[in-house]
């Protein structure tokens, strides 16, 4: 179908398949005016598109897996949190019991499922009433802004990414509103904005790297990165750099060129690193400065300093005060785990709590005189400051105990591997294990020393039928001679996965046998009940 005169003037005369033909028919953010309708009524009776697509331009994702049980994503730039705020998510995540529960995302953000659409209208006022939205936190749009974890209080910081990644936010969703510019693009757009050296962010879409010019701070300018089913790179160099001033503007003027030039028609193609490679990133710097100005050239923003763990307890630049980096198995909260990390926040720190892309929590201003009190605290148990050097890296996406998209149980079999190999072996160091439930890559893969991707084998032993099992890549790295991961080998069944991964950790990765295997502790085993529980508990009976 071609749309000759389309409610979006870019769309004019553009090829469109069936879901942008959708999108062009109803923009995603017109479903606000009838959310209070839609909660009403249920969701039996909302229309499919609407129910099944354009939510999503309000966070909450219908799940065929969950009928009736949506997943509701929030917009937190920078993963920053006050107390209030997370009593306010637990709060909510509490309301549905055993099915309620919390994600802490790659894009240091937070997924809540088992959400009912009835509660949607009250959730969003008390979201909007807390500081929080989810506006356009899903499917074309641009998503969460992310930066610094450490911003304001990093010894090593170059720039406070905070003011920045709120800007971005704001510009993007129109003050949380809803930004009908940027509505409809061609696929997912993700923004990032540096702090530090070993703040790696090439993955994005845009990166904005702090650099001098001339005695001026500003940023230099990173694009096109991908994590996908059909190409998985790193961000290029734009060659340019822009004032503080600037970023909302030459991101602006970026988007709307791969708005206005982006495939629409094969979606598998419709990602911006696609556009620019067909346009090539010389003719695109062009294309920018026609419609920016002039472009100043980057002075250097190279930014490949090792990324540091966050794990333990570390000095802030203020004195007297640190910071904590707890370690949140596979990124999931329960309500209670939520109350307990506000309270936490307030009785040792200021208050507050910083998401890590790696899915885990770093808490913030905590005294000298509050240290000791803070790591008696059986919170720790839980959350510990220095876990095992598998488990420590473990990043994992939702898995198909939740997501339809997934062809392996992710989180479960993550969780449980990395308690066993931590057991067994003695790493020298951590190792980013990267888990992702199918080749879109939300897991991040190949962006792991070790990548883990979700597919279907052959029953192994000549068993009947197919199988949960993964392909494996290794040696994706981050910081200096950041690579891309390779594919190392392909089906392996999930029954013969834990073997692989321990040769391969002995061989590879310098791992030696412990001579005794540690003991499972009580905290793990009582988790991963609840863990195990919580899946059976949310999805449909077979």
């Amino acid at each position: 179908m071609t749309i000759s005169s389309p409610a979006k003037q870019f769309l004019q005369g553009k090829k469109l398949n069936k879901i942008e033909q959708n999108k062009a028919f109803k923009d995603g953010l017109d479903v606000g005016d009838e959310l209070e309708t839609f909660a009403q009524v249920g969701w039996e009776q909302v229309d499919k598109t609407d129910l099944e697509l354009r939510l999503k331009w309000y966070g909450m994702f219908w799940r065929p897996k969950t009928p009736g049980k949506f997943m509701l994503r929030l917009r937190i730039p920078n993963g920053v949190l006050n107390s209030h705020q997370i009593k306010v998510v637990a709060s909510i995540v509490g309301r549905y019991g055993e099915d309620g529960s919390c994600d802490i995302t790659t894009r240091q953000n937070l997924q809540l499922r088992g959400v009912l659409l009835s509660d949607l209208p009250e959730i969003l006022r008390r979201l909007e009433e807390a500081g929080l939205n989810t506006i356009q936190s899903g499917f074309d749009n641009p998503r969460n802004v992310t930066g610094n974890p450490l911003a304001g209080i990093d010894p090593r910081e170059i720039v406070d990414t905070r003011p920045y990644t709120t800007e971005l936010q704001n510009f993007l969703t129109n003050q949380g509103k809803g930004n009908h510019e940027f509505s409809n693009l061609p696929r997912k757009w993700n923004t990032a904005v540096a702090g530090a050296r070993d703040n790696f962010l090439l993955h994005n879409d845009i990166i904005f790297h702090p650099v001098e010019h001339d005695g001026v701070m500003g940023f230099g300018v990173w694009l096109g990165g991908i994590l996908s089913s059909q190409m998985n790179d790193y961000a290029l160099p734009l060659n340019a750099w822009v004032k503080p001033n600037e970023i909302c503007r030459l991101t602006g003027t970026v988007l709307t060129l791969w708005r206005d030039n982006g495939e629409r028609n094969n979606r598998p193609k419709g990602r911006f690193r696609m556009y620019l490679d067909s346009v090539g990133i010389e003719a695109f710097r062009t294309m920018v400065a026609e419609q920016f100005g002039p472009l100043t050239p980057d002075p250097g923003s190279v930014f490949n300093d090792k990324p540091r763990s966050f794990y333990g307890i570390h000095p802030q630049k203020q004195t007297g005060l640190h910071y904590a980096g707890m370690h949140v198995p596979v990124g999931r909260l329960s309500a209670e785990d939520l109350q307990d990390l506000a309270s936490a926040s307030l009785n040792y720190g200021s208050g507050e709590i910083r998401l890590t892309e790696d899915q885990n929590i770093i808490l913030v201003g905590l005294s000298n005189t509050n240290l000791d009190k803070f790591q008696a605290d059986p919170l720790l148990q839980r959350f510990p400051l220095e876990p095992g050097s598998f488990a420590a890296g473990t990043v994992s996406c939702t898995g198909n105990t939740y997501c339809s998209f997934a062809l392996t149980n992710t989180k479960d079999q993550a969780m449980a591997m990395a308690h066993e190999l931590d057991a067994e072996l003695i790493l020298p160091e951590e190792i980013k294990v990267h888990w992702t439930g199918c080749p879109n890559s939300c897991g991040q893969a190949y962006m792991g020393a070790i990548g883990l991707t979700g597919t279907k084998a052959r029953a192994p032993n000549g068993g009947q039928g197919m199988v949960e099992a993964y392909d494996l890549s290794l040696e994706g790295r981050q910081g200096p001679d950041a690579r891309i991961g390779t594919l190392h080998r392909k089906g392996i069944p999930g029954s013969e996965l834990k073997d692989v991964l321990r040769e391969l950790l002995i061989e590879r990765f310098g791992a030696q046998p412990r001579s005794q295997p540690k003991q499972n502790s009580d905290p793990f085993s009582n988790f991963m009940n609840w863990f195990s529980n919580l899946g059976e508990n949310s999805s449909p009976s077979p």
